[in-house]
Formats: C-alpha cells, sequence, structure tokens
C-alpha cells in the first residue's frame, strides 16, 4: 500500500456519490469574492505585529517573552527552571546549534535530563513514551500568527506531532521575522513549497497557546488534550 491508497480511494468514492469521473485535470481554483484574508493586518510592521501577537496571547494564556540570540539561552534555562526542569524534549533541529542552544542538544543543561526525538520509524514508540514522560518540550515554530496567537509547526521525521502536545509544558522559539499577519501567510507558504515539488510533513499544527477545554456548563478545564502551560520566546534580532 502507497501513501496516496487512502486518498484515491477516498476521492474516488465522493466521485462515485457525485455520479461522474474523477475529474483530474484543468481544475482551476475559484477567484475569492472577497480579499479579507489577504488584507487583514497587511502593512503592519515587524514590531506592531508583535504588539499584536502579544495582545492575542494574553488572551489565551500564553506567556510572550523577547529576547536577543545572545540571551536566548540564559532566558530558555529561566522558563524551564519555572516549569521545574526535570525532563526535556527537543526536536531533532540544527536550529538548536545556530540560536546558541548546543549545550541543550548536548544534554549540559542545569537539573535537566535533555532528549531528542530520534528519526525512524522504528523510534515511533520509544519517542511517544519520552513525550508523554517529559515535563518540558522545546522546539523552533516556522511562524507566529499575530491575529490569533497561534504558532505553527510542521511535523517531520525529526520533530513528530506528540512533542508538541505530550509534555506537561512547551517552550516555542520563534524568530521575530517570522510573525505573519494571520494563518493566510503560513497556508501561502506551505502551498508554495508543494506547487514547487517539495515533501512538506505529515501535519501542519497551528497551536494556540495551552489545550484548553471547555463543556456545556462553560468551566474551563486546562491540559486536557496537550500541554497545560505554553510559552512563546521570540528572538528579536532574527
Amino acid at each position: 500500500m502507497t501513501a496516496t491508497d487512502n486518498r484515491e480511494a477516498f476521492l474516488n468514492g465522493i466521485a462515485e456519490k457525485l455520479g461522474r469521473e474523477r475529474r483530474r485535470t484543468g481544475v482551476v481554483r475559484p477567484e475569492r469574492v472577497h480579499n479579507i484574508a489577504d488584507e487583514t493586518l497587511v502593512g503592519k510592521t515587524q514590531d506592531e505585529l508583535l504588539v499584536i501577537a502579544k495582545e492575542a496571547c494574553s488572551r489565551i494564556h500564553t506567556d510572550v517573552v523577547e529576547t536577543t540570540v545572545a540571551e536566548l539561552a540564559a532566558h530558555i534555562e529561566k522558563i524551564a527552571t519555572n516549569y521545574g526542569n526535570e525532563s526535556v524534549l527537543i526536536a531533532d533541529d540544527p536550529r538548536f546549534g545556530e540560536f546558541g542552544l548546543q549545550n541543550l542538544a548536548d544534554n549540559a543543561w542545569h537539573d535537566c535530563s535533555v532528549s531528542i526525538w530520534k528519526e525512524g520509524r522504528e523510534n515511533r514508540a520509544a519517542n511517544i513514551a519520552t513525550a508523554a514522560d517529559a515535563n518540558i518540550a522545546i522546539a523552533f515554530a516556522d511562524f507566529l500568527l499575530a491575529e490569533s496567537g497561534s504558532v505553527v509547526v510542521e511535523s517531520s521525521p525529526k520533530q513528530g506531532r506528540t512533542l508538541h502536545f505530550l509534555p506537561v509544558h512547551y517552550i516555542a522559539i520563534v524568530p521575530k521575522s517570522k510573525i505573519v499577519p494571520r494563518s493566510t501567510q503560513a497556508a501561502d507558504y506551505y502551498d508554495a513549497r508543494i506547487a514547487s515539488g517539495q515533501e512538506i510533513g505529515s501535519s501542519i499544527n497551528f497551536i494556540s497557546g495551552p489545550s484548553n477545554s471547555g463543556d456545556i456548563e462553560m468551566q474551563l478545564v486546562v491540559g486536557v488534550h496537550g500541554p497545560i502551560s505554553v510559552t512563546y520566546v521570540v528572538v528579536t534580532d532574527k
């Protein structure tokens, strides 16, 4: 079975229910009647987008810390200490070295036991178990959406989906240059990659702060489907 077998069966089933053959060529994406998605917050500077993002994050119970590359390690260590240190899981990402966090990648972090996500299907069960036992997860985000205060992360063999959702606390590092107005710009980025023939991860995850659930009585419960606390670290000189 190939990776697209289920997709083909699904689409063939829809075509059958519609009573026609699959349209594989000549399909043109319709033009939007309104351009609100493209116009919202467009023209804002990175400083203005950061202010908007911080306001959005205050509404979703998410902390935002601003720092430079030179001070990033100290800030991450402080946040980890506030979260109780213990066990930390990080993505297998070269940016940890590029952003001065090699000590973290080398498991030379004070009062923490650091694990790195292991690539390969044979490590799937071990990765999930490590994520479930981790107190803190740390990963780089592709984008921070100013409108909603969401970070965007792409699953890959080097950082599976459970890295972002199973640990108790979550720290997302995002360069200031990667703050965009809203989900439109993030979607355009991944669309362009697909159009150019690049492969993308099995899931694109939009994380809007801690996991929140509310029942019919509007009783808020935090941490049911993900971390109970989230901090975004914005690197202002990147």
